[in-house]
Parts: structure tokens; C-alpha cells; sequence
């Protein structure tokens, strides 16, 4: 694949905003990061952090700044502890074909994680199409962290930048999704799965440089992992995913992900390079054999942890829908033609398993030993896949459960059932504030109260049934606002009016309303903010109002917690 010219990894913009946030220990762009160990509290010093920040239109906090490593001890070089802004992944990136060896630990809420290798990033596009210069390591998800700290062992190769990323999260990456399986072709036996497109996960399209490229079947599955940690949650997947992609464009200078598809640790699949997911993508995974394969990255690192039998059945999943229709046999072989790896010279001929692991192809721990020694299981569950018709393995979602009702503090929320199959399919439930479990209300009820004023309610539907696994759902409710009390008093004589206007909140409430009010009088428009409204308005002193001008239009514009209110009022002269 032809790989165009990257862009340039971090603009300078977000560098100069970093190199001002970080005035302590980064005089100016371009000047190496050394910042004084502390321990207690560095992220809380003034002027002491280094601060990430968004590109325009972006909610993907970055930050990359070159480092610099302290005196060798041992052959182990290391950077002091460096205080930070709220980040959640970390990465290292340096010039050159240097494969050194990276350790970083993260600062967390309970303190210090363990050092943990950060193994470099192998899963690139062909070395001689790609206009990149800089490799790097894969990016560990530590989640919400505020210190980093990196040392390297060995020699140390030019230009190592830190590379600190937080994708914030988004209401969406809280919804629920099924997995209802629908098949591709009268004769193709292998169902295709539920995947979760770009879009679902949040893809800023404009950060890909170039169109995809295709090919003409699929011979077959490369199977990676991302190694980027495995403490990550349900709702954590659609934000990782998006640093992934932050990682791999901005800061490599790849044109897209390098993978066609992901596998996160419960099963679900994503979507992973564009192009569209039917049709035979060329990725940038597997170096030399990026040809007429496809490659599925499990989200992990699985030379730490077992690889759960969910993953197994994702990247089994993704493996015999691919396959199938193309007419390979997933415990097969096949004899490719390598276009050049550290493994086999460019027009090698190299007999492989047609679902291979990428340290089959490259010199590299890839898919991690854990993973790897999941692939008879992985070719084993596909074959079954692409020979049986599969029974649904979860419950489907016919007509998705929705809520009814106001969102208005002291009146109520309700459930309104969805429709599953099988019939029999049982939910419960767990009203949430902004995504957190509400504490005891898990009935199909919900009392919206004033603890809940300005916050967004939802419902989490977990819907199941024997032999299935469970749907999640997540259903809107709105947000939690309170009427106000507006009053108007006018006075009138001939040509002027004076108006006296009051927004309060509603006894019981202890939280005010802010914003402004607006009153309109004979195509006249007097807009006050309501810690104004301890003075009178006055229409008409210097030019009167006009007898005919009569109708007063009182409207408050309402906030976060209050609702919006209008009065009409009938004023004559």
C-alpha cells in the first residue's frame, strides 16, 4: 500500500500552549522536558504541570514534548517524575528504526502504577512506501492519571518525544449495543457480526490523509494485540479507540489506523481502518504481508493476562465472516508472497496458517504468548462458524426500550419496554446521573429530585434470557430542570411603562436561577440579567410608546437547571 506524505505529528499550536502551560520545566518548544521530582501533589503546583490541550474542533487532550533522560545508572536512563494535566495515555516516539526499551508508570488516584514495558510498535505500514520517519511504542491506556515517568534501557534513539493523550468521554460511549448477527450472501455460511462503525466510536474523519486502497480477496487473518493495557471498562472502548487513532496519525504520521478491525476484552467488534468493512481493505498491520489480508487487533496486552473467551469469539467472528466470503478454510494454509519483513526477505515465498498470529510473519511478541495460544481455539470456533448455522448467542433487540415522562424535578421517569427475542427476555434496571449509578433506583420508576437539578438522567437496561448472553441499553431521559416562579408588575401612564420583573425558584428548591430576562413592547426589546432586576425597566422616556402599543412579552431564557418561562401581560395606556 502506498502510504501518502503524513502530516505533521503535533501543530504548533498545541505545542506552544503546552511549552506556556509548562513554563516550570519547558522554556520554550523544542527544549527538553525536565521537570524536579515531587511526590506530593505535583499536579496541584501552579505553573508546574504540563498542561494538554485540544486541537480546534477536537476533544482529544494532547501533548507531546521532547524528553530528556537523566545520567545512566546501569544502562537505564530515566526522566524525573513529571507532574501533568489529567491525561489517561501515554507513548513514546523517536526518529529512526531503533527498537529501544521503553518502561513508564503512571501517577493514579491510589498512587504509582508498577513499571511497565512498553513494547515498540510493530504494526506499521511497508517500510518502503512509508514517509514517517518516527516509530515508537504502543500507547499504554494507565486511564486517569496526573504524573508520568519513562525510562529507557540501551541506547537511546534521537528526537524521543512523550506522547500524553486524554479522549475525553462522550454520552454515547454509554450506549448500549446488541449484537444481532445478519448473513452477507445466499451461499456464505459464516454470519456477519454486529460491528461498531467509526462513527459509533467517534472517528474525526479529516484526521486521515488518503483514500484507502483495496484488494482483490482475502487470503488471510492477521491477528494482533494492541498492547496498550487491560484495565479498561465497557465505556472506556470508544475513547481508547479514539487515541488509538489520535496516536497513529498525529503522532506516527500514519494515514489511518492500522488495523481493519478491533476486538475489545468483552467480545465487542469495531471497526477499525476506513473503507468500509465489507469490502477488502488494505491495512498497515502486518509489515510485508499487508496484501490480500485482514488484520484484528485484540484491545490489550495479552503477554500480561489470559485472553478471555470473548475475545476469542469476537476475533473467531470477524475471522469466518472475512474468510467465507472469499472461500478459505479457517484451519488451513495457504503460500503467500512476502513483500519484505525482518522475518522474510521481500519475494519470499513463505507457507503460513491462513489465521496466523503477527510474530508468524514478523519479529515481534505479537499477538502476545496468552493470545497466541488462543489461535487453535480462535481457528477452531471460525470453522464452526463457517460449516453450522449458529444459534444466537445473545438476546436481540427488536425495538429498543425508551423513557417516558419529564425530566422536571417532582415528577417522574418511567421505563417504557422495549421488545427482545426471544419473548421470554427479562430486564432490569439502573437509573444513572451523568452515567453513574443513581444509588436504590433500580425499579422502572424514577422520582427526579433536586439532588438531580442540572444533571442528565438515564436508564441502563441489562435485558436477559436463558442460554443467551444479556443486551445493555442505555435510554435518555433528559435533563433534570425546575420551573420558576416569574413575576411581573407594570405601571403605566400615557407613553411610558415601568415593569418590575422577578425570577425566582419554586419553594422546596434551594438552588437560584440564573441567565436574563428579555421584555418586548412595541417592537422595543430590553434584555436584563436577572441579578440586574433589583431596578425598575422603563419603556418610553425618551420616546413614548405608542397607545396602540400594548402587549408586553415577558420571557425568561432559562439555564442548566430552570426552565425557560414567558409571560404575556396586557399593558394599556
Amino acid at each position: 500500500m502506498t502510504e501518502p506524505t503524513p502530516r505533521t505529528p503535533t501543530s504548533r499550536r498545541t505545542l506552544a500552549k503546552a511549552g506556556v502551560a509548562a513554563a516550570v520545566g519547558v522554556g520554550a518548544v523544542g527544549t527538553a522536558v525536565r521537570l524536579t521530582q515531587h511526590d506530593d501533589g505535583p499536579a496541584d503546583r501552579p505553573g508546574g504541570a504540563l498542561v494538554l490541550s485540544a486541537d480546534d474542533g477536537s476533544d482529544i487532550a494532547a501533548l507531546e514534548v521532547p524528553l530528556e533522560l537523566g545520567a545512566a545508572r546501569g544502562g537505564v536512563r530515566e526522566t524525573d517524575a513529571l507532574p501533568t494535566s489529567l491525561y489517561s495515555m501515554v507513548g513514546v516516539t523517536w526518529r529512526g528504526d531503533a527498537s529501544p526499551q521503553v518502561w513508564a508508570r503512571a501517577r493514579r488516584s491510589d498512587g504509582w502504577t508498577d513499571w511497565t514495558r512498553m513494547p515498540v510498535l510493530e504494526d506499521r505500514p511497508e517500510s518502503d512506501a512509508w514517509r514517517a520517519d518516527r516509530h515508537g511504542t504502543a500507547a499504554w491506556w494507565v486511564g486517569p492519571s496526573r504524573s508520568v515517568q519513562v525510562r529507557v534501557a540501551g541506547a537511546v534513539p534521537p528526537g524521543m518525544r512523550l506522547v500524553l493523550l486524554h479522549p475525553a468521554s462522550r454520552p454515547e460511549d454509554e450506549m448500549g449495543i446488541t449484537a444481532a448477527r445478519s448473513t452477507a450472501a445466499d451461499d456464505v455460511q459464516a454470519p456477519r457480526p454486529e460491528i461498531n462503525s467509526r462513527a459509533r466510536w467517534g472517528a474525526e474523519e479529516s484526521w486521515r490523509n488518503g483514500r484507502p486502497s483495496y484488494e482483490s480477496t482475502i487470503e488471510q487473518v492477521h491477528v494482533h494485540h494492541t498492547a496498550s493495557g487491560n484495565d479498561y471498562s465497557r465505556t472506556d472502548v470508544p475513547a481508547l479507540i479514539r487515541g488509538f487513532y489520535r496516536y497513529h496519525t498525529k503522532s506516527l504520521g500514519w494515514s489511518d489506523l492500522a488495523y481493519n478491525f478491533l476486538v475489545d476484552k468483552f467480545g465487542r467488534i469495531w471497526e477499525g481502518r476506513a473503507g468500509g468493512v465489507a469490502r477488502n481493505v488494505r491495512g498497515a498491520h502486518t509489515l510485508g504481508f499487508n496484501s490480500d489480508s485482514c488484520g484484528i487487533a485484540a484491545i490489550g496486552n495479552y503477554e500480561q493476562v489470559q485472553a478471555p473467551d470473548a475475545v476469542v469469539r469476537g476475533v473467531a467472528a470477524v475471522a469466518a465472516w472475512k474468510l467465507d466470503l472469499h472461500g478459505r478454510k479457517a484451519r488451513g494454509r495457504t503460500t503467500v508472497r512476502s513483500e519484505g519483513s525482518d522475518k522474510y526477505r521481500s519475494g519470499a515465498m513463505a507457507t503460513l496458517r491462513v489465521i496466523d498470529g503477527h510474530r508468524d510473519t514478523n519479529d515481534t511478541s505479537c499477538p502476545g504468548s496468552n493470545l497466541y495460544r488462543r489461535l487453535p481455539d480462535i481457528r477452531a470456533r471460525a470453522h464452526e462458524l463457517m460449516t453450522k448455522p449458529p444459534e444466537p448467542s445473545n438476546v436481540v433487540v427488536q425495538q429498543p426500550a425508551d423513557v417516558a415522562g419529564a425530566a422536571v424535578v417532582g415528577r417522574g421517569l418511567k421505563v417504557v419496554a422495549g421488545r427482545y427475542d426471544p419473548e421470554g427476555a427479562r430486564s432490569r434496571y439502573q437509573w444513572l446521573r451523568e452515567g453513574s449509578p443513581v444509588a436504590g433506583a433500580t425499579t422502572w420508576r424514577y422520582l427526579c429530585r433536586e439532588a438531580d437539578l442540572g444533571s442528565r438522567i438515564s436508564v441502563r437496561v441489562t435485558t436477559q434470557a436463558p442460554g443467551r448472553d444479556p443486551v445493555v441499553e442505555v435510554a435518555e431521559g433528559g435533563r433534570v430542570q425546575s420551573p420558576v416562579d416569574l413575576q411581573v408588575k407594570t405601571r403605566r401612564r400615557g407613553g411610558r411603562l415601568r415593569a418590575k420583573v422577578s425570577v425566582t425558584s419554586p419553594d422546596g428548591i434551594g438552588a437560584e436561577p440564573t441567565g436574563s430576562v428579555s421584555l418586548t413592547i412595541g417592537g422595543r426589546t430590553v434584555e436584563r440579567r436577572l441579578r440586574d432586576l433589583d431596578k425598575p425597566i422603563w419603556f418610553g422616556r425618551g420616546q413614548p410608546l405608542k397607545p396602540r402599543a400594548t402587549r408586553l412579552v415577558v420571557t425568561y431564557s432559562g439555564d442548566r437547571r430552570f426552565q425557560a418561562r414567558e409571560v404575556r401581560r396586557t399593558v394599556t395606556p
